[in-house]
């Protein structure tokens, strides 16, 4: 068995490597999420809204969760006008698709 003599001080922390690579995985920040939010608050009835939110951006897909799959189901007859809307005013991330997911809002 040898002896590996090398110092703390050689080594990079998990920590620092995370950091460093976790903006690239996940593109949008805060900010970008709470302006797609404001966007959708405007463009989608009150009440839809209470129950349907966007959660997250990957790619050109939007990902919102909504509380039940009626809701989908009407929030489908939505969908063009919601992306022209978000493509027109949020500008950062062109979003071509809508999914939605039944979840926590």
């Amino acid at each position: 068995m040898t002896s590996d003599n090398r110092s703390n001080s050689e080594f990079t922390h998990i920590k620092d490597i995370i950091e460093s690579i976790l903006p690239q995985c996940r593109r949008e920040s805060d900010s970008e999420i709470a302006k797609i939010r404001n966007i959708w608050n405007r463009v989608v009835p009150r009440e839809m809204a209470q129950h349907a939110q966007p959660a997250a951006i990957k790619n050109d897909i939007l990902l919102v969760h909504v509380s039940s799959s009626t809701l989908t189901h009407q929030l489908r007859f939505l969908v063009e006008e919601i992306k022209q809307h978000l493509n027109a005013s949020a500008g950062t991330y062109p979003i071509n698709h809508i999914k939605f997911k039944i979840g926590k809002i």
